[in-house]
């Protein structure tokens, strides 16, 4: 077995700026529908902001696990998505070119860790490989 991991943090302040502003080109662009709906369901706007930065964290520590990064090799910001189970733990669901290169390098589970304190979003990613 190979563990991977990746670490992100981002400023909750520029995810202000883009709700405020309500830059739905660059959400649209980064989200999917369904986080898109998660954000915006607050009244909130630093809210929204911290949901949105604490999601691109976790895209991007994802990116990093996977050894792609964002936007390269075929992975794209939809093809990382933030879930939620049945008892609220985050999660992430894989598709397209995320889930093609994990079953590539024999990606066997995935588990993601958010937080966000003090303007900053954090994500940290774990996955175990099959070696």
């Amino acid at each position: 077995m190979e563990v991977r991991c990746g670490i992100d943090i981002a400023d909750v302040s520029r995810f202000e700026k883009i709700v405020k502003d309500g830059n739905t080109a660059f959400i649209n662009k980064c989200f999917t529908q369904d986080e898109i709906s998660y954000c915006e369901a607050s009244n909130n706007d630093l809210k929204k902001a911290e949901r949105y930065a604490v999601r691109f964290a976790a895209k991007e520590a994802a990116g990093k696990a996977l050894g792609t990064g964002l936007i390269s090799d075929g992975v794209g910001m939809h093809d990382i998505e933030v879930i939620k189970d049945e008892k609220g733990a985050p999660g992430l669901k894989l598709t397209g070119g995320a889930l093609k290169h994990a079953e590539e390098i024999g990606m066997r589970s995935v588990s993601v860790s958010l937080s966000h304190d003090g303007g900053m979003a954090a994500a940290y990613c774990v996955m175990l490989l099959e070696s």
